[in-house]
C-alpha cells in the first residue's frame, strides 16, 4: 500500500530541506540550500523557487532566519527533528484516532504489528 496521508504538513521537497538543515546542524544560506537541492534532486531550480519553500517553512514555524549580513539570510531549524516528529505523531493520533492513543495502539495490535518487546516497553511507559 502506498503513502496515503502526509501528516507532517510538508511537501517532499520541504522534508528534504529540513533533513539537510537538521543534518548539517548549522545555518545555511539560500544559495547553499539551492545548490544542495539541485544536486540531490537533479533539478535546476532558481533561488526564487527554493525561497518559496523556505518561506512556507518559516510561516509554519519550522525554520527561523538570521540576517547576519546586509542581504544574506541564514536559515536554521526552530526545533529538533525529534520534537517535530513528536508533534506530527500527536497530530496524527488526534486527527485519525480522535485523540485516543489506545485506539491507535489497538490498530497496530489487531494487525499483529506489535512485538512482545514493544508491548513490554509500552507497559513500562504506562
Amino acid at each position: 500500500m502506498g503513502k496515503i496521508f502526509n501528516f507532517t504538513g510538508l511537501s517532499n521537497t520541504e522534508i528534504k530541506i529540513m533533513e539537510q538543515l537538521w543534518k548539517i546542524d548549522q545555518p545555511l544560506s539560500l544559495k547553499e540550500i539551492t545548490e544542495f537541492l539541485n544536486k540531490q534532486l537533479n533539478k535546476e531550480w532558481k533561488q526564487q523557487t527554493v525561497g518559496t519553500y523556505l518561506s512556507h517553512l518559516q510561516k509554519a514555524g519550522i525554520i527561523k532566519t538570521d540576517k547576519r549580513f546586509s542581504k544574506l539570510y541564514l536559515y536554521f531549524p526552530s526545533c529538533t527533528k525529534e520534537e517535530y516528529l513528536e508533534k506530527c505523531a500527536c497530530n496524527f493520533v488526534e486527527q485519525v484516532f480522535d485523540n485516543s492513543l489506545s485506539s491507535f495502539i489497538a490498530a497496530f495490535a489487531k494487525e499483529g504489528k506489535i512485538s512482545q518487546r514493544d508491548a513490554e516497553e509500552l507497559k513500562k511507559l504506562i
